[in-house]
This record gives C-alpha cells, structure tokens and sequence, in this order.
C-alpha cells in the first residue's frame, strides 16, 4: 500500500452529532471521517450549509422520533434531498405508528431514486418491512445500519445490494456472517452499548474485524475504505461528496 494509504482516517459511517457542533468542538475527533445524520427536516435545514472538514452530513427523519415524524412533509424533503450526499437516519422501528413509518420510508425512498446518495436505514425491530420496502423501491446506496436481522434475512439483503454498517456492540458471529465486501464501520455515537467516546472512535472495531478476517489492522482499514469507495460509485454519491471526502476515497 502507499503511503498516502497508509494514512487513512478512521471511519465512521453513523453516527449523531449536534447541529450546532463547532469547530473546536470537531476537532477533537482527529485524524476522522464521520457521517452525521440528523433526526429531523428541523436538524437538517440547520447543517446543510455547513461545509465541515472531516463530517458528511445527513438528512433524516428517525423513525422513533415522533416529532421528526411529524414534520415531514415530502416537499421539503425533496427541496432539500440536492444539498447532501447522505440520506440518514431514515427507516422503520418497532416504537411508534408501523403505517405512518413505512409510509415516510416509502416516500423517502422514492424521492431518492435516481439521486446520487447513500441511504442509511434504520430497522430496529422490523428488519423484514425494511428489507421489503427496499425490494419495492431499490437504490443502489442502500446502508443497512446495525443490522440485527436473521440469517435469512441477511441473505436477502445481500442479494439486494445492501452494504452493513456495523458496530462494537454485535457479535462475532453476525460480523462474521456478513460480506466483507459489504461493511462498513460505525458508531452510532452515542449509543451506550457501543462504548465509543466520540463519533469517529472505530479502532476497536477494526481490530475484531481483522482478526474475524484474518488480516492485518492497515488491510482491515483499507477494505472499509475500499468498501466506501464502491459504493459512493455506484451510488453516484462521489460526485457530490465534500472535496476532501472525495480526495481521501481517490487514495484507495
């Protein structure tokens, strides 16, 4: 590997960060790259003007957050959608209304067809709505965020295209069960269970994976990039990442 290589940051591919993050605040994270998503269309409209070194900020609407839910309006959401990259969080999850869940998924799904963006999906509770949903509305930048479905349905979610980002949190034999090709790292800062202090803190992760995939730390961190890369081209999203994002995926 080069050198240039050899310097890439950690990744994190979800994790929650304040909208009114500032700079000082940022750069304790290091030597980072991390996806912000946001809750809401609210949170969403606060970031995206802001052009963060070392953040892709996501739009979202949680599918846990009543208010989020709320709010949408599928008008904004499309007016918005051009101004990032990233689609997250968005989803399905066993707290709250499963009809008026699915129904904004369904929405923001199909708002994101033909658009050159990654989506991070929540599926807390209801992996098997989502995995259908995704059949019904298929794109190509498709993140399955810290999956806990079965065997089966991780068989269909491979074979739809999805990518994986995984956590501390999951078990050996789920990270193992997944593609290597196919994941991706992530915090989910700050959930509890994972144990990361800040967004960006993925070290710990890589070292499970490499040892789960019987290669060094350098050529685990390298195959996430790797797996990043693939899929901001297939997505179309390297187009429209940050110029630093987009620099760092050319390194690969």
């Amino acid at each position: 590997m080069s050198n240039r290589q050899d310097r890439l940051p950690t990744l994190d591919c979800h994790a929650h960060v304040a909208p009114d993050v500032t700079h000082s605040q940022l750069a304790t994270l290091g030597h980072s790259h991390v996806f912000a998503v946001t809750r809401s269309l609210s949170e969403a409209r606060l970031v995206m003007n802001r052009d963060d070194r070392g953040l892709t900020w996501g739009i979202g609407v949680h599918p846990a957050v009543a208010t989020a839910r709320a709010e949408y309006n599928p008008e904004v959401f499309r007016q918005l959608l051009p101004r990032f990259a990233l689609v997250g969080e968005v989803g399905l999850d066993r707290r709250g209304t499963r009809d008026e869940q699915e129904r904004i998924l369904s929405d923001v799904l199909g708002a994101c067809d033909g658009k050159p963006v990654m989506i991070s999906i929540h599926s807390t509770g209801r992996t098997r709505a989502v995995l259908d949903l995704v059949k019904q509305r298929p794109h190509p930048g498709v993140i399955l965020h810290w999956f806990l479905g079965t065997s089966s349905e991780l068989t269909e979610a491979v074979r739809l295209g999805t990518y994986f980002s995984v956590n501390s949190a999951m078990s050996d034999a789920l990270l193992a069960a997944m593609p290597r090709d196919r994941v991706l790292p992530e915090t989910d800062f700050p959930a509890r269970q994972v144990r990361a202090r800040t967004p960006g803190e993925t070290t710990a992760l890589e070292k499970r994976l490499a040892t789960l995939w019987r290669i060094s730390d350098q050529e685990t961190r390298h195959q996430l990039w790797t797996n990043l890369k693939r899929l901001a081209v297939v997505s179309g999203a390297i187009n429209v990442v940050s110029e630093s994002l987009a620099d760092t995926l050319l390194t690969v």
